[in-house]
């Protein structure tokens, strides 16, 4: 016996293995000749795949795009060192007082809500997104919005840009400026600042010290009126109750004129610190469809049923071939079992099939 006999009789795995090997290499020669045997029938369902889609693409309505531009605003130091290294870190450093918030204001369901219920001028007359969706349920509202609406940021610059993609130029651009307006109603109206908080509180601690002057300034006219006398009078008792209301109405004049002076700053800071909302392209009336793109659909579906079509092919030589194998019974019985599970599949295999036998 020889050496390479007792290596098969020790180790039978070996020849197997080898086997395994050579039912994995891959035999272009016999690809090439399978793609020429059944050229027609891949070409012509590439073709069909795309004479189909063009139907389609050319069914559907064109698209039109409207696009603004939103520059940041916000604190001078919004990008400093310690907040760049607070962001490598994976921690948030958006300041509340910034337009890093916009895109989030943009999107959130207030906005939304307020452009959803506005009307805009569609093909010579006025209706409304419930309209224009076709649908009043307002969650169904809110997700067709967001997915007629892109608003992105550019983490270097700060840049928003904001876009709204309709079947109207018209309406893509109204849309988008009612985006921009409502963003600037609530950025004016209901954004809060922390200088806004302080010009509140100081308002209101100026009407309580406003009312205990008031009290003080009473009460010490009511000690004069009671002491006529009070300016030449030498009683110790009514020159000190007159110290007592002179300083305590001096003290709550000095606190009041304070309060007063910082109430004013504070004023001041609160409408510097809501960011302003410098939009620097407008929402611009699109002349060119955005969509759909018709040509690259087609080529990319005429592809992708090529490739299809192609890896059919050698699927269904490859069954073929275990058919008329050594491993027939189990090929056999796998077809049973997938005609139980998938009995249109197998239909459908069946048929392409015949056709191969009838055009080779």
């Amino acid at each position: 016996m020889s050496e390479s006999d007792n290596m098969k009789k020790d180790m039978p795995w070996l020849e197997e293995r080898h086997q395994g090997r050579e039912f994995l290499r891959i035999n272009y020669f016999e690809l090439a000749a399978l793609f020429l045997k059944n050229k027609k029938w891949i070409f012509g369902t590439a073709l069909s795949v795309m004479i189909l889609a063009a139907v389609i693409l050319f069914l559907t309505p064109n698209k039109y795009s409207s696009h603004a531009r939103i520059l940041p605003s916000g604190k001078a130091d919004r990008l400093s060192a310690l907040q760049e290294l607070a962001q490598m870190n994976g921690l948030t450093s958006m300041d509340e007082n910034s337009s890093e918030l916009f895109p989030v204001i943009l999107k959130s369901r207030h906005i939304c809500t307020a452009v959803l219920q506005k009307e805009y001028p569609y093909r010579n007359t006025n209706i409304t997104l419930e309209e224009y969706f076709d649908t009043n349920d307002p969650d169904r509202l809110l997700a067709a919005l967001a997915e007629i609406t892109s608003v992105s940021m550019d983490k270097k610059s700060g840049v928003i840009d904001v876009s709204v993609e309709t079947r109207s130029a018209e309406l893509s651009q109204a849309v988008l400026q009612a985006y921009i307006t409502e963003l600037e109603n609530y950025n004016i109206h209901k954004r809060r600042s922390q200088a806004k908080e302080a010009s509140k509180y100081l308002e209101k601690q100026l009407v309580e010290i406003e009312k205990e002057l008031k009290q003080a300034e009473d009460k010490l006219e009511s000690f004069q009126n009671a002491n006529r006398g009070w300016a030449s009078s030498s009683n110790p008792e009514i020159l000190k109750m007159l110290a007592r209301y002179q300083r305590d109405i001096e003290i709550k004049t000095r606190t009041y004129l304070t309060l007063r002076q910082e109430y004013e700053l504070a004023k001041l800071n609160a409408r510097k610190d809501i960011p302003v909302v410098r939009v620097l392209d407008q929402p611009s009336l699109p002349t060119v469809k955005s969509g759909p793109k018709r040509l690259s659909a087609i080529i990319l579906a005429g592809f992708a049923a090529f490739v299809t079509a192609y890896i059919v092919v050698i699927i269904l030589n490859s069954m073929r071939r275990a058919g008329n194998g050594p491993d027939r019974e189990s090929f056999q019985e796998l077809r049973e079992d997938l005609k139980k599970e998938f009995p249109r599949v197998i239909q459908l295999i069946e048929k392409t099939r015949r056709r191969q036998r009838i055009e080779t």
